[in-house]
């Protein structure tokens, strides 16, 4: 077995929690926003339970190949050519996401920080923390998450205590005011955004010590991370208003902004900043640790060890290549991201699925 260590139930849900979390407590908002309105907090709401089918299906096929990744999966049921041709497509989506959160990071932080940083030099340092994790191994992944989860839970009380006072219900009138269309629009983008992502536990779930109640506490992980983005989505608009939440890609980070207690309390959107970069440097340890396994289970290597600088490398390059800046990332990336996470999160495991019981079928057909 390539990766020999394990992690225990309670530190993949950790990691659920915060990686499912990770760059969408930032863009969710003005993507609910931007195609649902003043009724984005309705389908931040509405997409919890199909998020939660999308989740039980992912489980569902950890359940009949509890020892395989995905990547092996796929080569079990699909054979050598297909098989390996559609887990090299699952590694093409782990590095492409991997390198999209790094430039998410590197584009926040010197636009809203480090304007004088070169963006460069951010994802380098990014990089590295992401290499040494990884390097050491899913172990230490997991006990990071663990470490940081403590910080990020203190730092989004705080957030939310201190924007009770800036609350306004009526901006959220007039209920249902939107179409039809839009409503679906925006269910399917909030939906498959988180959701769809968190297919890359799939590499994960085989290597968790005991998973006696691991679907219990995976969904229940998932449902805890899902009303943190409700309450995210919602506090944005009662806030901010729509335009604001709308137009404004950093529109959680903005909210901070808004935090005046007594004339004392205020600017603490350092905070935030930290709380984000935290979540989405383990969603980026995540991919980037997929990739790395899935490379070596597809090429039947004996060790990972080879695969980090290269895959850092990579990371690095293409974190430079996959946007200009971030308006082409809004406009060009974000819209068509969907198609990428419905293929990988529900498509492709339908298929697997699919083809699971037609051979559980003619197997039990056979004669003797």
């Amino acid at each position: 077995m390539l990766e020999s260590g394990k992690i225990s139930i309670r530190q993949v849900a950790i990691l659920i929690y915060l990686a499912m979390i990770g760059d969408m407590i930032i863009i969710l908002p003005p993507i609910a926003a931007g195609y649902a309105e003043q009724d984005g907090w309705i389908v931040s709401l509405l997409c919890i339970p199909a998020g939660m089918l999308l989740i039980w299906i992912h489980l569902k096929l950890h359940a009949l190949y509890p020892k395989d990744t995905i990547v092996q999966i796929c080569l079990r049921l699909l054979g050598r050519w297909l098989g390996s041709l559609v887990g090299l497509i699952y590694l093409v989506f782990f590095i492409i996401a991997g390198a999209i959160y790094v430039r998410e990071v590197g584009d926040f932080l010197t636009t809203q920080l480090f304007a004088n940083t070169p963006i460069r030099y951010v994802h380098l340092l990014f990089i590295l923390a992401i290499l040494w994790a990884i390097w050491h191994g899913l172990e230490v992944v997991a006990r990071s998450a663990e470490l940081l989860l403590p910080l990020f839970v203190f730092i989004f009380i705080i957030l939310v205590l201190c924007l009770i006072p800036e609350i306004e219900l009526p901006r959220l009138m007039p209920v249902f005011g939107e179409d039809h269309y839009s409503l679906i629009r925006g269910t399917m983008l909030t939906t498959f955004y988180p959701f769809g992502e968190m297919i890359v536990f799939s590499m994960i779930y085989p290597y968790v010590e005991s998973q006696a109640h691991m679907k219990r506490d995976v969904l229940l992980a998932t449902m805890l991370a899902s009303l943190t983005l409700f309450l995210v989505v919602l506090l944005a608009l009662t806030v901010l208003g729509v335009f604001f939440t709308k137009h404004n890609i950093y529109a959680t980070y903005i909210l901070t902004q808004k935090i005046n207690i007594g004339g004392f309390l205020q600017r603490i959107e350092a905070l935030m900043a930290a709380a984000w970069v935290t979540t989405t440097f383990i969603k980026s340890c995540i991919f980037s640790y997929a990739f790395v396994l899935g490379t070596a289970q597809l090429f039947r290597l004996r060790t990972m060890k080879p695969l980090y600088v290269p895959t850092a490398l990579l990371l690095f390059g293409l974190a430079l290549l996959v946007a200009t800046d971030v308006i082409y990332y809004l406009i060009t990336v974000v819209p068509f991201w969907i198609d990428w996470n419905i293929t990988y999160s529900l498509m492709f495991p339908l298929l697997l699925l699919t083809v699971h019981t037609i051979r559980s079928r003619n197997k039990s057909a056979l004669p003797g």
